[in-house]
């Protein structure tokens, strides 16, 4: 077998070709409104990752957007309760990528 294996001083396997390393395709700054962009489609028998990082201080008022997946198309929408009076959009940075 070919490959690469990476162990410690104890001789514990921390990588090798069999593990799912994360592998990153993009981010996308959302710039604190709803929104939309087609991303690369998953490679054979990998799962999706998404994650929300907030770009400014949220304090207890500010709200990250929702984030859905359909196919090749990640949406996102900041939604309020009936009286948003007080809360702002943060604007955000919406990582993607596959496992």
């Amino acid at each position: 077998m070919t490959g690469i294996t990476l162990k410690n001083a104890a001789n514990q396997t921390l990588v090798d070709m069999t593990m799912f390393i994360s592998q990153t395709q993009g981010s996308v700054d959302t710039g604190a409104v709803n929104g939309g962009i087609t991303i690369p489609a998953l490679p054979a028998g990998k799962t999706r990752f998404l994650i929300v990082v907030p770009l400014v201080n949220v304090g207890s008022t500010g709200k990250l957007p929702g984030v859905t997946l359909s196919g090749s198309t990640l949406t996102w929408a900041y939604i309020y309760p009936t009286n948003n009076w007080g809360f702002f959009s943060a604007n955000a940075r919406i990582h993607y990528g596959y496992y």
